[in-house]
């Protein structure tokens, strides 16, 4: 069973760091609201793991002014891919 894993809060909250003993093969990450400051490149974002997908809300990367400045390890994706991806993936887990 997939899950996808959604980060809402900044790195300072360390969900990310929680979230990553629970990942298992196949799941994805999705970084939403202020959880996108994951994306900064200095922001320590290490996934190990290839068989992990990341991910990131464009709309929020927007409302950041973090666009220009995201990772090449994170697909950007809209409202309408956040969808696909709760459908596509088994069950959703939010960190807060």
């Amino acid at each position: 069973m997939t899950s996808l894993h959604t980060i809402s809060k900044a790195p300072s909250s360390r969900l990310f760091e929680c979230c990553l003993p629970a990942l298992k093969h196949g799941d994805g990450v999705l970084f939403i609201e202020d959880g996108v400051y994951y994306c900064l490149t200095d922001a320590g974002l290490a996934v190990s793991n290839p068989d992990l997908e990341v991910f990131s809300l464009q709309e929020d990367l927007d409302a950041r002014g973090l666009m220009n400045r995201k990772i090449d390890q994170a697909d950007v994706i809209d409202y309408n891919g956040f969808v696909e991806l709760c459908c596509r993936y088994d069950k959703v887990i939010s960190w807060f």
